[in-house]
């Protein structure tokens, strides 16, 4: 995997439950795609039919989306990719009147975009979003805000750090004055956790910004910021094990195991994952991903199940099912590997349960571009991997896309 952050999304998402529950019109991950029961065939007729009576543009998006999460979860992203973009050219205009379900619709897009290396939609859709929502809504409304934060997290996974880092204190500074605090909590949030990953890498650049942008939160005594400051000295901890004080997440369990248990999954520790990079497409062949050259990563995709113990340890990960027919493709013992060794927070449940089950989509793809001179799309040759929970009842908290 390169160093760029795209693995970003899995370091916010792990901040507690109690961010995104005090305010869901700021929580930006509303849209995430979760596992259905309903057949696919059922949920296009019922699609069909509501194109067919010109229902109104919330229900044809809220069936629109329907189909193409049953498309994705079945690996068919192209199909998922045709259904949205179908859709939006149906809706888009109604943004005016239909804000926010113009927005999921444009964010379920480019999110899909991203599993196939579509950069370019990614980037674009995370604008059209923002001003979907301004069509409908006050631009000082937190909805509008949690959208621009999104703006931010898209910088962040383009590694434009400067712009995230702006996008985020611009956020921050307008929710101060309009007395926002999960708005203003949630963006200075991002900007620890952006300095935190970056930390990873260049210890003595980032590490003394991230703690420096912590610090304010986890001394912050606004009750307001008490959730948040919480977050901040996960992602603290985390970085400081990950950097040399291994003792630092054994701190933080004690201090959950006293004061903040609780029955949803939060992720206090999760080692870096082996750079996609240096793993060997099979035993004897020694060709890396960065190695070879491709035009398509059609099926590179898996989901990974295992269960949250109730001391906040992960059993029984494996590959539930992938695109392809190999059980488990090369490049995701990297990803088990990295789950297995993960530590959560204890849960309040009684530890003879097995605990919680989680499930996660890992698709490994490229990013399009082009060449010099040329307009011609191709793969860029270093790989990357996106992740989405398919888990039933994904664990809150602010996330980035």
């Amino acid at each position: 995997m390169s160093r760029s952050l795209t693995l970003f999304a899995l370091l916010l998402a792990s901040a507690p439950a109690t961010v995104a529950a005090q305010d869901n019109a700021a929580d930006a991950s509303k849209a995430d795609i979760v596992i259905t029961g309903e057949r696919l065939p059922d949920l296009q007729k019922a699609l069909k039919a509501c194109i067919d009576r010109k229902c109104p543009p919330d229900q044809d998006i809220n069936a629109t989306l329907k189909v193409a999460e049953h498309q994705f979860v079945d690996g068919k992203y192209e199909d998922a990719r045709s259904t949205l973009l179908k859709s939006i050219g149906r809706n888009k205009r109604f943004a005016h009147d239909y804000p926010e379900p113009v927005a999921d619709l444009l964010r379920a897009n480019y999110r899909i975009a991203a599993h196939l290396g579509d950069g370019e939609a990614f980037r674009v859709g995370t604008f059209d979003m923002v001003s979907a929502l301004k069509a409908g809504l006050p631009e000082k409304d937190p909805r509008v805000l949690g959208g621009e934060i999104e703006v931010g997290d898209m910088y962040a996974r383009f590694n434009r750090i400067d712009e995230a880092v702006d996008k985020y204190s611009s956020v921050e500074r307008q929710a101060v004055k309009l007395g926002l605090y999960n708005i203003q909590g949630m963006a200075r949030l991002r900007i620890v956790g952006l300095y935190s990953q970056l930390a990873l890498a260049l210890p003595f650049e980032y590490k003394g910004e991230a703690h420096k942008a912590a610090d304010w939160l986890i001394n912050n005594a606004d009750p307001h910021m008490k959730p948040f400051s919480q977050a901040a000295r996960v992602l603290m901890a985390r970085l400081d094990a990950k950097t040399g004080d291994p003792s630092a997440i054994d701190k933080l369990i004690a201090d959950y195991r006293a004061t903040d248990q609780g029955s949803a999954p939060v992720l206090l520790y999760a080692p870096p994952l082996k750079s996609v990079d240096d793993t060997d497409r099979g035993a004897n062949s020694g060709e890396t991903l960065t190695k070879l050259s491709r035009t398509s990563y059609d099926g590179e995709w898996v989901d990974i199940g295992f269960w949250v113990t109730p001391d906040g340890r992960v059993s029984d990960a494996g590959v539930l099912r992938s695109g392809k027919s190999v059980d488990e493709p090369y490049w995701v013992k990297p990803i088990l590997t990295g789950i297995t060794a993960r530590r959560y927070a204890p849960l309040k449940m009684d530890p003879s349960q097995p605990g919680v089950m989680r499930v996660e989509r890992y698709t490994l793809t490229a990013r399009l571009t082009t060449n010099t001179g040329s307009r011609l799309l191709v793969r860029e040759p270093r790989p990357q991997i996106e992740m989405l929970d398919l888990s039933v009842d994904p664990p809150s908290g602010p996330k980035a896309s």
